[in-house]
């Protein structure tokens, strides 16, 4: 991680994650933390210490792997007493189990020793040869000696061999492992019948009383939370970068150092034509907007103007720009519409194509090829780089003047004159709308919250990219939104309640027709037009094209062959009746491949157990002391 760090040194982010972690370790083992006490010890574990030293050390070895894994991890976290105590616990389970192999007379030669070092990848040279040198790099970066390195290599070692003798009864046999295979990769597939709530919607009226009462059963719903609006200073690199200059000679040579960060995939502009269908819908349906597509596919062919037709007929959010889509590559689209558009060329106005949101017409402006981006298409893109790498060296000189004016007694806005950064306001916001606005922590964005009106906070506050400065300027109490504002929603989400409560009574009416010896083969001639067949699914329950149902896959596969399932299912916006149209085994030849796998992980999940199991005894039978829990807090 630390070479990584080394190797991106000039990069803002990279100075700005030094600053965080740095914070970590001042906020848990600065000067404040042992509270006057400087006991070498942080526990025992049957009387065997662990020294706070060596508890400091593997917290901050954690810390750093975890912030290496997890860059934009939150730094609370890492200083949440959580995570100190479960550092703790796996050194107390180490000391359990060093002294549990030790009891059984296992042990680590030093032979074993060094063989087991020798494998590590970062020790090789490009031969995949122990490199001595590589492993002194090592040690001297972490600041560690050879003994204690060797100390813990033979301790993690002696562990495994224990754990290796723990678990050795556990190993599956073939027929174990041929089992789980033929569970897992067994799939089905079904044929079903959709009956949608929109089918009910136009019958479905909802009178003003009951609107009212749904309204007042349900204040929660409809109460906008305390709000604050506050008014700040960021320091950031995009905010400061205002202020910096970057010149054409910077601008250029950036440019050449960095081109194969400026590679383009091949795009398109276009506008389309939506005529909305169900994805689900009926034959009918889909026939009738199809028709009323081909007829907009006309007027375009005859000249009209794509874009007007498209404010007059799209049916999709865009036909208030003219359906305009704007410059789009492969990948940002739906499948069939991609395919299409991409057929096409400048100019060309497509066939009508059905996806799953309805009809399209696509009409393609222009095109951009795949290959090099020219200096001109990145000039801003590269200055606004710049601008914030410059930025960003100055964000603790700023927020530390900034700091020294607000403690002389100067006010927020006029700290931000004397510092030419501009003083914004927000918008009424929640705790989450500041969470999620400023990518800061919950607990912060309520100590914003919780200032008095007309207060400022102490202390800058850790946002993405930087901190802010921050003044309470007004605070607005909860307040139940009006009837009439929220008479239109209530009447859609009761339609459409009610809309789902006919599909369900539909469809356990046409089940039952269907399980029903005397009316089964009549209802089946019913509804057989419309009956679909799915993609065959596995026991996971994600079912292609009606999304995750673990309920309908377990019903599908305890069915048999032609079996109508014992219930509808819902899905969004309506209900499905649903029969076993075939059961697919794995393939042998799968088999073969995936064997060796499939013997592992039964291997893997009863040797965890075991071993969890032979912990916890190891946990229950322990005398373990914490000396220090001042430190997990």
């Amino acid at each position: 991680m630390m070479d990584i760090l080394r190797q991106n040194a000039q990069s803002w982010g990279i100075k700005i994650a030094f600053g965080i972690i740095i914070a970590v370790f001042i906020f848990a083992f600065g000067a404040g933390g042992f509270n006057g006490n400087t006991d070498p010890v942080i526990a025992y574990v049957n009387d065997q210490p662990i020294p706070t030293q060596e508890f400091m050390q593997a917290y901050r070895d954690n810390a750093e792997a975890l912030r290496a894994q997890n860059p934009d991890l939150d730094s609370d976290q890492l200083q949440s007493p959580e995570f100190k105590k479960y550092v703790l616990e796996q050194m107390v389970s180490q000391k359990l189990l060093e002294a549990e192999a030790q009891k059984l007379g296992l042990s680590v030669s030093n032979n074993e020793l060094s063989y087991s070092i020798s494998l590590i990848p970062a020790f090789s040279d490009k031969d995949g040869k122990f490199d001595m040198n590589l492993y002194q790099s090592f040690l001297k970066s972490r600041s560690m000696s050879a003994a204690t390195f060797e100390d813990n290599m033979r301790n993690s070692a002696l562990i495994s061999k224990l754990q290796e003798y723990v678990t050795m009864p556990v190993k599956p046999t073939e027929a174990d492992a041929r089992n789980l295979f033929d569970t897992a990769s067994e799939k089905v597939q079904i044929d079903y019948y959709y009956i949608p709530g929109f089918d009910f919607t136009k019958d479905i009226k909802i009178s003003d009383k009951e609107i009212e009462d749904f309204y007042k059963a349900n204040p929660d719903k409809f109460t906008i939370p305390a709000r604050s609006v506050v008014k700040y200073i960021a320091f950031t690199p995009e905010e400061l970068s205002i202020n910096e200059s970057v010149t054409p000679e910077e601008i250029k040579a950036y440019y050449e150092a960095h081109k194969d960060s400026f590679q383009q995939e091949a795009q398109i502009k276009a506008r389309h034509i939506l005529i909305a269908v169900d994805e689900h819908g009926s034959d009918k349906d889909v026939a009738a907007a199809e028709k009323k597509i081909k007829k907009i596919l006309a007027k375009a062919k005859s000249g009209q103007d794509f874009g007007k037709l498209a404010e007059k007929y799209s049916e999709g959010p865009s036909n208030s720009k003219g359906g305009e889509l704007g410059w789009f590559g492969r990948g940002a689209m739906v499948k069939p519409f991609e395919e299409a558009a991409f057929a096409l060329k400048k100019g060309d106005v497509s066939n009508p194509v059905r996806t799953r949101f309805g009809w399209h017409l696509i009409k393609v402006e222009d095109i951009r090829k795949a290959g090099q981006k020219e200096l001109d298409q990145v000039k801003d893109e590269i200055t606004t780089i710049i601008a914030q790498e410059k930025a960003a060296d100055s964000i603790t000189d700023k927020l530390d003047h900034a700091i020294d004016l607000l403690a002389s007694g100067m006010k927020l806005d006029k700290v931000s004159e004397e510092l030419e950064i501009a003083f914004k306001k927000s918008e009424k916001a929640t705790v989450q709308n500041l969470s999620s606005a400023f990518g800061m922590t919950e607990s912060a964005a309520q100590t914003i919250i919780g200032l008095p009106k007309g207060s400022s906070t102490d202390m800058p506050i850790a946002i993405d990219g930087g901190y802010i400065l921050v003044e309470k300027e007004e605070d607005i109490p909860p307040t139940l939104s009006p009837l009439k504002d929220q008479k239109q929603d209530i009447e859609s989400f009761l339609i459409q309640q009610r809309a789902i409560q006919f599909a369900k009574v539909k469809a356990m009416s046409v089940l039952g027709q269907l399980t029903n010896e005397k009316s089964a083969a009549e209802e089946l001639k019913a509804i057989k037009k419309d009956l679909k067949t799915s993609e065959p699914f596995g026991r996971d329950g994600f079912v292609p094209g009606l999304g995750m149902n673990p309920k309908l896959a377990q019903a599908a596969f305890a069915a048999q062959k032609n079996q109508w399932l014992s219930e509808p299912f819902e899905l969004p916006g309506g209900f499905i009746v649903a029969r076993l149209d075939e059961r697919i085994p794995p393939k042998e030849e799968t088999w073969k491949t995936q064997k060796d796998a499939f013997m592992n992980a039964i291997f893997q999940q009863r040797a965890n157990e075991v071993f969890s199991a032979f912990l916890t005894d190891l946990r229950s039978k322990a005398q373990v002391e914490y000396v220090r829990k001042d430190l997990l807090n």
